[in-house]
C-alpha cells in the first residue's frame, strides 16, 4: 500500500509539475520593464501643474493613435505604430538587388504624476520586430528600446511647456 501511495505521489508531481519555494516559474507574467522598455531612465520633472503637463503631453503625441487615456491615474498609452526597422531582411549579397527591411512597431506609454506646483513625466517605449520571410514573419519579437523615442518624447514635451 505504501509503494502505491509513493507511485501515486510521484505520478501526481510529474503530471502537475513541481515548483520549489524560491524558484521562479517559466510561466510568470511578462513585465513591460524587462525586455521592451527602460522606464526609470526616462523621467523628467517640470515646474508646471498637472493640468498643464497633461495638455502638453497630449499635444506632443500629435498624430499618434491613442489607445488608452486615464487622466485619474495619469496614464496615456498610444496604439501600435508600424514602420520598418533598420535591420535588413536579406544577406549582403542579395541586399544589392532587394531593398528589404524587417517590420517594426512601437507604442509609447507615458505616466504623469504631480500636483499644483510640480509634475513628473515618465516615458517608456515598447518595440517589436518581425522578419520579412520564413516562420518569423508570423510573429512579433520584443526588442530592447534604444531610448531615442523616449528622449524625443520628453524633448517635445519640454518644448511645448517652454
Amino acid at each position: 500500500m505504501s509503494t502505491l501511495r509513493i507511485l501515486l505521489i510521484i505520478l501526481l508531481f510529474s503530471l502537475t509539475g513541481c515548483i520549489l519555494p524560491g524558484t521562479a516559474s517559466r510561466h510568470q507574467a511578462y513585465d513591460d520593464r524587462s525586455a521592451g522598455s527602460q522606464s526609470s531612465k526616462f523621467t523628467k520633472t517640470f515646474n508646471e501643474d498637472f493640468e498643464g503637463v497633461w495638455s502638453a503631453v497630449l499635444m506632443s503625441l500629435g498624430d499618434l493613435p491613442l489607445d488608452k487615456i486615464n487622466k485619474e491615474k495619469g496614464i496615456i498609452k498610444t496604439g501600435w505604430v508600424e514602420g520598418f526597422s533598420e535591420r535588413k531582411a536579406r544577406s549582403i549579397v542579395s541586399d544589392r538587388l532587394f531593398d528589404d527591411y524587417w517590420k517594426e512597431r512601437y507604442r509609447i506609454t507615458i505616466k504623469i504624476s504631480g500636483n499644483n506646483l510640480i509634475s513628473s513625466v515618465e516615458v517608456s517605449c515598447q518595440i517589436q520586430e518581425k522578419a520579412r520571410g520564413g516562420s518569423a514573419a508570423y510573429r512579433w519579437e520584443r526588442r530592447r528600446s534604444t531610448g531615442e523615442r523616449e528622449e524625443e518624447a520628453l524633448m517635445r514635451i519640454e518644448e511645448i511647456l517652454e
